[in-house]
């Protein structure tokens, strides 16, 4: 059972947080029942407080407020609150401790996990991430993680599907910093894999604040350098004023006038300065996406999706100048370009689905191997250090024979012996470092040796739908009968990206996962009206839609020509009534030609009614050549899979099916997973051992 998680998106402006309790995800709103939460702290005569009721605070006391506290971190610097100095930890740790009370009220009890998204520039082995872990710790939570904030604007569920696994996405995450980074989205796997940062938001601020106080100035100043409390009070809520006038320009309209003070001459803003301001920040924007990709050797054409995150992607000037700086406004009626309603939330979202996902986030131990077992020998007196291996990775080794030297803690050297032959397949220390009472390898068996019985199965998946192995043979590809697409690990079958059609689909709809002559997948799917789809799984995008109004029985396609084949209704009377089969051309969806001879497909010999890049089939070869696994029925009509090795074909072992399915096997990429697929009318299997 899944245990709730707090997840905060702790910004420099403004903070976010979502309770999470398995599938449901909560909001954790301010007393008030703001969704965001102003970064901000306040000491008054009752304690610290924060949020609104800080922004409240400053009011009446300017001199103990902070605004940002995470500011102070960043810069490893102290903040004051009138006569007491607080340090940036310390600030957000009663932050975070106010936002774990809010969460225990709505549960009931606290949240002991807690997931901060951090600024994608805190790097792994950045001290600052030390710190926030100690933040949340503080904050009476025993178990925090951190995740990049560009990792999961990519993972908000508002924007991000449809996005293949393994799909590039830059995203611009606009808030008082301005950060670009490029993730690779492979679902709880997902990466961030560079990233570029920028104060532009700070700047567009400041330079606003510059144009009120240059055309303000008579009137302005005096109040800005009054003593004490008056100019400081005056300071902020020129802050507050500059902020209000650039979100209400960002809603819409060409220009906006407000009074700072009941009594102050109004202040004009236009969409036109507030773009000028803004220009130089959309230039280093473009210019960040396109370096980002151009480091890796890729184009902006490799990126599935460009996500536009935070409360900046709200103003008016940033969606056509992003269109026009990438070059997305070339006649092309579709674009990577995404942006939510909500933009400031999409950290959070994506963080929240992100944490939904941790009780799928496990690291299961470690299985035998079929052909590996374990070596340990126990050292003497307890500790050593390896010396080197006698016997490298890969390598045979007959029984008796030494396959690496220790030397123990009072200076002795023994050699470590295996019992009987096989091959050296890990070595599970480096030469010259320490081992302690254990020292483990890893051995292959030598197969003449072996039992027959079958290795261990890892992973048991059933669908309604059709399982195809992905043509790189490191993902299973699951077409279900809705239709969708989802592209499984073989590790644990989790879901590392998830294609759902919207268009073009109802109860009726049935489809298949072929790859065009381009290379792409697509899913071609059809219905009982005889209504043919064509979508690109990575894109979502719908490429071609056309009617075969005589109702197919059979739907073949050939992948080199991209053409599909429909056999259905019949043409003459009587007994002479035939099949017919139409040819429709799959990129244009027009029909090319009917053919009513039954031996149609010998002049046509490339259709298929599966693909031909599956990596499944009724016999095949692992990638290293060291076995061959064939599917045929045995005597009594039940499906068997027989392995054997290539070199002796000696068979090592049998795995069978049950009645009613036909099997198909294929082998992982690295040739350490044996992959077998159950097929029937009612349902599709697949069984995932370790060989």
């Amino acid at each position: 059972m899944s245990e709730p998680i707090l997840v905060v998106d702790l910004g420099t402006s403004g903070t976010r947080a979502a309770l999470v309790d398995g599938n449901q995800v909560t909001l954790v709103k301010e007393p008030g029942g703001g969704s965001s939460w102003p970064s901000a702290i306040c000491l008054d005569d009752a304690g610290p407080v924060v949020g609104t009721a800080a922004e409240l605070c400053k009011r009446t006391l300017p001199r103990r407020y902070i605004e940002g506290p995470r500011r102070a971190l960043d810069a490893q610097a102290s903040m004051r609150l009138e006569d007491r100095e607080i340090r940036g930890v310390d600030a957000l740790t009663l932050f975070v401790s106010v936002l774990r009370a809010e969460a225990a009220r709505l549960l009931g009890s606290p949240p002991s996990r807690l997931s901060l998204a951090v600024p994608a520039d805190y790097e792994p082995g950045d001290p600052r991430r030390d710190l926030m872990i100690g933040i949340g710790e503080a904050a009476g939570f025993t178990d925090v993680e951190l995740l990049p904030d560009a990792v999961a604007a990519a993972l908000d569920p508002d924007v991000s599907d449809n996005l293949p696994a393994g799909a590039l996405v830059l995203v611009c995450d606009l808030g008082t910093n301005w950060t670009v980074g490029l993730v690779q989205v492979y679902g709880s796997h997902t990466t961030l894999l560079s990233q570029r940062g920028n104060a532009a938001g700070h700047h567009i601020d400041a330079q606003l604040i510059n144009d009120l106080r240059e055309r303000a100035r008579d009137w302005l100043e005096p109040l800005l350098a009054a003593p004490g409390d008056p100019g400081l009070r005056a300071y902020y809520e020129m802050i507050d004023f500059i902020r209000q006038l650039k979100h209400q320009l960002s809603g819409g309209g060409e220009e906006v006038v407000d009074h700072l003070t009941a009594l102050s001459p109004p202040h004009r803003l236009t969409r036109d300065r507030l773009t000028a301001i803004a220009t130089p920040a959309l230039h280093w924007l473009v210019e960040s996406c396109h370096a980002l990709v151009s480091e890796r050797g890729l184009t902006l054409a490799d990126v599935a999706a460009v996500v536009l995150a935070g409360g900046g992607a709200r103003l008016q000037m940033v969606v056509p100048g992003m269109l026009d700086g990438l070059g997305f406004r070339d006649g092309a009626t579709a674009h990577p370009l995404r942006r939510s309603g909500e933009p400031e939330l999409a950290v959070l979202r994506g963080a929240a689905r992100y944490a939904a996902g941790a009780a799928a986030r496990v690291v299961p131990a470690e299985r035998p191997r079929w052909q590996v077992e374990p070596l340990t020998w126990d050292i003497p007196g307890g500790v050593g250090r390896l010396q080197r291996w006698l016997v490298a990775e890969g390598a045979p080794f007959a029984a008796g024979e030494p396959v690496a030297r220790v030397r123990t803690a009072d200076e002795r050297v023994f050699d470590l012996t295996v019992a009987r032959s096989g091959t050296l397949v890990s070595h599970r220390s480096a030469a010259g470092g320490p081992v302690g009472l254990v020292m483990v390898a890893g051995a292959a068996r030598d197969r003449g040796g072996m039992p027959l019985d079958a290795p261990n199965r890892r992973l048991h998946l059933e669908s309604r739908g059709l399982w195809q192995l992905h043509a790189d043979r490191q993902l299973l590809v699951e077409c279900t009968r809705a239709p969708s697409v989802r592209l499984r690990s073989l590790l644990d079958g989790a879901v590392l990206g998830d294609f759902r059609p919207e268009a073009g689909v109802d109860a009726t709809t049935r489809g298949r996962v072929f790859v065009d002559p381009d290379g792409r997948f697509c899913l071609v799917g059809w219905d009982a009206d005889g209504w043919f789809s064509v979508w690109e799984v990575e894109t979502g995008k719908l490429n071609t839609r056309f009617r075969d109004p005589g109702g197919p029985f059979k739907v073949l396609v050939d992948e080199t020509a991209w053409r599909l084949a429909t056999e259905g209704g019949s043409r003459g009377v009587g007994l002479r009534r035939r099949a017919a089969t139409t040819l429709w051309d799959l990129r244009t969806g027009s029909r090319l030609e009917r053919l009513s001879d039954e031996h149609w497909r010998r002049q046509h010999p490339g259709f298929a009614e599966l693909s031909g890049r599956d990596g499944f089939g009724t016999t095949t070869t692992s990638p290293d050549g060291q076995l061959r696994a064939d599917a045929s029925p045995a005597p009594n009509g039940d499906p068997v899979v027989a392995v054997h090795d290539t070199t002796t074909d000696h068979e090592l072992f049998r795995l069978r099916g049950s009645a009613g399915h036909q099997g198909r096997v294929g082998f992982s990429a690295d040739s350490r997973y044996l992959l077998v697929n159950w097929e029937s009318e009612e349902r599709s299997l697949v069984d995932v051992y370790d060989v």
